[in-house]
């Protein structure tokens, strides 16, 4: 039986120009996650990282741990569709359309266009995902826009990329995004609800890990979103 290790990226940078860089405290939360690892000594025999520049960024901060105590740490294997998905890019084009469908979106887009906020911001996402993930927006989407159902198969096709060849006794790590990583647990779950999926993604905290044991099509989950390396002030979700 082989051990995989799910590890959302830590903190990115919510409302500023660009998302997909950590924070100060994302960098410092990845580092706490790579004393933890040292301190359990867990070993990997692989790595697979994401595309974004948020799940290298996290996955760096960890090896400097490793290579600072001399121990290592392969290097990462790139799966492109360990990618998250572009729900947030689809809420951006199609705000005139969810202000003219949807009320609620209406005030939060024009509050958020005062005086932004990332409490206000999270209202937003959370309740844009659950509509993206039942289809229920109440118009068409533009052609080409992502569908949760294209996600969805996105990303379990990554994770049988990342069992691939090892079934047996390996121990690897996964450095994804929440969404990424809520589909493949649900996967391991046998969950078919999309807002159950989905749900998964929104209580899911940054740099947290999920771990899964797994031989041939055998799937279990061991823990979920478990952050035994971060202090109650240093638990973000965004």
């Amino acid at each position: 039986m082989s051990k995989m290790l799910l590890i959302r990226h830590a903190q990115a940078s919510l409302l500023a120009a660009d998302y997909d860089q950590l924070s100060e405290k994302g960098f410092l939360q990845s580092r706490l996650l790579g004393e933890y690892l040292v301190q359990q000594k867990s070993h990997f025999d692989k790595v697979y990282i994401g595309p974004l520049k948020r799940h290298r960024q996290t996955f760096l901060e960890v090896k400097s741990i490793y290579q600072a105590n001399d121990l290592p740490l392969p290097q990462p294997i790139l799966i492109e569709e360990l990618d998250e998905h572009r729900s947030m890019e689809t809420m951006k084009d199609i705000e005139p359309l969810l202000a003219k469908h949807q009320p609620q979106f209406q005030q939060w887009i024009q509050e958020m266009s005062i005086q932004p906020t990332p409490k206000m911001k999270m209202k937003m996402v959370d309740t844009f995902l659950n509509i993206w993930a039942r289809d229920s927006f109440g118009f068409e989407l533009p052609e080409g826009t992502q569908r949760f159902p294209d996600f969805h198969a996105q990303a379990k096709k990554g994770l049988d990329l990342v069992m691939e060849g090892n079934e047996k006794g390996k121990s690897i790590a996964v450095f994804s995004s929440g969404g990424c990583i809520g589909v493949m647990l649900g996967k391991v779950l046998g969950m078919e609800d999309p807002v159950k999926i989905m749900g998964l993604n929104l209580v899911m905290v940054n740099c947290a890990m999920s771990e899964v044991l797994f031989s041939g099509s055998r799937l279990s989950l061991k823990s979920f979103n478990a952050t035994p390396h971060l202090s109650e002030e240093m638990i973000t979700t965004m």
